[in-house]
C-alpha cells in the first residue's frame, strides 16, 4: 500500500468531522450566509403574516396569530442547507408578527373592525392606552437608534403584559388588544421620528 492511499482514510474522516463543524459555526456566527438565512425566513414570514392578518381583519375574526399554521409550523421556504431550523423558524415568525400586525390594523382601521388608537383620546380600554403608549415609545426609539421597523423585537410587544392588572379581565385579551394598539402605536412614533 502506498503511503498516499495508507492516509486517505484519515483525511476523509477528518473532512467529514470538520465539515458539518464549520457549517454550524459559520450560521451560528450570524455571518454574511447566516444573515441572508434570516433575511429570507422573516421576509417569508412576513408575506406570509400580511396574507392572514389580512383575511383575519376581512372576515373580522379576532386578532390571534397562533391560530395559524403558517406561524406554528414557521418553516415555509426553509430548505436542509439553511442549517439550525429552529433559527430559521424564530426569525420567519419575527416576520409573520410584524406583517400580520400590520396588515391586520390597516384593515380593521378602514372597516372599524377594531378601535382606532391615535393619540386623540380614543382608547377602548387600558391594554389598548398602555399598548399604544408604549408603541409609540418603543418606535420612536428604533427610529432614533435607526433599528429597523420590527415591533415584535421589543419585549414589552412579545410579553404584552405590560401594567397587566387582574381585574381588566382575562389576560389573553389583554394581551390581544394590547399587541393590535402596541403595533398602532409603533408605526406612528417611528414615522413621527422618521420624518423629522
Amino acid at each position: 500500500m502506498t503511503t498516499a492511499h495508507r492516509y486517505l482514510p484519515v483525511v476523509l474522516l477528518v473532512f467529514g468531522i470538520a465539515s458539518p463543524a464549520c457549517a454550524t459555526q459559520t450560521y451560528g456566527s450570524r455571518g454574511g450566509y447566516a444573515r441572508e438565512i434570516e433575511r429570507r425566513a422573516y421576509d417569508n414570514g412576513y408575506h406570509r403574516g400580511l396574507a392572514a392578518g389580512q383575511d383575519d381583519a376581512r372576515r373580522r375574526r379576532d386578532y390571534s396569530i397562533t391560530r395559524h399554521d403558517d406561524y406554528r409550523d414557521a418553516d415555509e421556504g426553509y430548505r436542509r442547507a439553511d442549517g439550525d431550523r429552529e433559527l430559521y423558524r424564530q426569525s420567519f415568525r419575527q416576520g409573520f408578527q410584524v406583517g400580520y400586525s400590520e396588515s391586520y390594523s390597516r384593515l380593521a382601521r378602514t372597516s372599524r373592525a377594531v378601535p382606532i388608537y391615535p393619540g386623540t383620546g380614543r382608547y377602548s380600554s387600558p391594554a389598548a392606552q398602555v399598548g399604544y403608549r408604549d408603541g409609540v415609545e418603543v418606535g420612536s426609539k428604533d427610529a432614533r437608534d435607526r433599528n429597523r421597523y420590527d415591533p415584535a423585537r421589543s419585549g414589552r410587544y412579545r410579553s404584552a403584559d405590560h401594567e397587566y392588572n387582574s381585574r381588566y379581565g382575562p389576560k389573553d385579551a389583554y394581551v390581544r388588544e394590547y399587541r393590535a394598539a402596541f403595533q398602532q402605536g409603533y408605526e406612528q412614533g417611528f414615522r413621527q421620528y422618521s420624518r423629522s
